[in-house]
């Protein structure tokens, strides 16, 4: 099964700074990314290169669990993570570009479906429902970051 990728983007009349801090709380994560029912620190650290997270996404109504690790930090530019395990191998991240009006949030996950018959099923099945919740995402980020 070949790797999926999505991408999705807002302008946002914040600065990146601001935007960057948002999202360097991990507790925003659940609360703007529909489906993720947790997104907890594994150990006591929960910012910076390293920081581990224990996170579920409810997805066609399955949990599925994985470790993800913050593989990308640089203030105020972008956050990143990628899988260290889990059913799914997944990687992603928030980039913040200054614009004229603010800033240009984009959010990416990719992600490589498990290789069978059932995984790609699964995945054509997830596709729609992938982009419209990105798309929800930065909807809500939206309007958390401009109220």
């Amino acid at each position: 099964m070949a790797r999926l990728e999505f991408a999705s983007s807002i302008d946002v009349k914040t600065t990146p700074e601001r935007a960057f801090d948002y999202f360097a709380d991990y507790r925003h994560v659940p609360q703007v990314l529909e489906g993720v029912s947790r997104w907890q620190p594994t150990g006591s650290r929960s910012r910076g290169l390293g920081a581990r997270f224990d996170v579920e996404m409810v997805t066609l109504g399955v949990p599925l669990k994985n470790v993800l690790r913050l593989s990308r930090w640089r203030r105020p530019e972008v956050i990143g993570w990628e899988s260290e395990s889990g059913l799914i191998k997944q990687e992603g991240g928030f980039r913040f570009r200054a614009t004229p009006e603010g800033v240009r949030i984009e959010l990416r996950i990719a992600y490589e479906p498990p290789g069978s018959v059932l995984g790609a099923a699964v995945a054509r099945r997830m596709d729609g429902m992938v982009r419209r919740r990105l798309d929800g995402a930065l909807e809500r980020i939206r309007a958390a970051l401009e109220s």
